[in-house]
């Protein structure tokens, strides 16, 4: 039986739609989803875990810091957003990213993004919001500090020594591959492909209040921790 997994990607068929990629770039978006599939499948084996809900944005997102001169690329992130109507703690898939990543690398990235998905999921069900909200970073050294703080341990929730082997290899502590970044320069980028830039304050997480009970949780990942910190006590 097919696994039925939710991937929404509303917005790489409107930017197919609207003329902004074309008929080749969305076929190669098609044809990448196996490797997608294979990649989750994975990261959901060595967590034990369902993969949560994944969102495709179409753009090359780059996020530029107040000083003018410096800027990161995001590959991936872990957002809430609004999705059939109803906000959902997900993650954001860039479709140039998709499309260059070696699969290892994929997965790395699919991997570190669950560890921020279930710092989240246990921040919200704790209702302990401050924790998403240590102030706004202005320096790349700043952002990266927060990323790191809004995770859990991965040794605590990966079994698997490889998966784990690989997040450290191409996480130092940003994604780290000259072979994506020369593929995305050549074939994105001088293709004038679409890249959107993003504020610092953009790149934070939203919290819509008046939404915050109507966002569901996985419960799996609550009761799991809750297993973690008796064993760790």
């Amino acid at each position: 039986m097919p696994i039925e997994r939710e991937l929404y990607f509303d917005r790489v068929n409107e930017a197919h739609e609207k003329g902004k990629i074309g008929d080749d770039v969305l076929r190669r978006f098609f044809e990448r989803l196996p490797t997608l599939e294979r990649s989750v499948s994975s990261v959901e084996r060595a967590f034990g875990l369902d993969y949560p809900p994944i969102s495709f944005n179409p753009n090359l997102v780059i996020l530029k810091y107040p000083n003018g001169f410096s800027q990161t690329v995001i590959y991936a992130s872990t957002q809430i957003q609004k999705l059939n109507d109803k906000f959902r703690l997900c993650v954001e898939v860039t479709l140039p990213f998709l499309l260059f990543a070696k699969e290892d690398l994929l997965r790395a990235c699919l991997a570190h993004e669950f560890l921020h998905y279930i710092f989240i999921t246990l921040t919200l069900g704790n209702r302990s919001l401050e924790g998403l909200s240590s102030g706004k970073p202005i320096t790349p050294d700043l952002q990266l500090v927060l990323d790191e703080a809004h995770t859990v341990k991965a040794e605590e929730w990966i079994s698997d020594n490889e998966l784990l082997s690989i997040i450290k290899k191409y996480f130092t502590p940003i994604i780290s591959d000259p072979e994506l970044e020369e593929n995305i320069r050549e074939n994105w980028i001088k293709r004038m492909l679409p890249i959107k830039e993003i504020s610092v304050d953009d790149s934070m997480l939203r919290i819509p209040v008046l939404e915050l009970d109507k966002i569901p949780l996985d419960k799996k990942i609550i009761e799991l921790s809750k297993v973690k910190s008796k064993k760790s006590s």
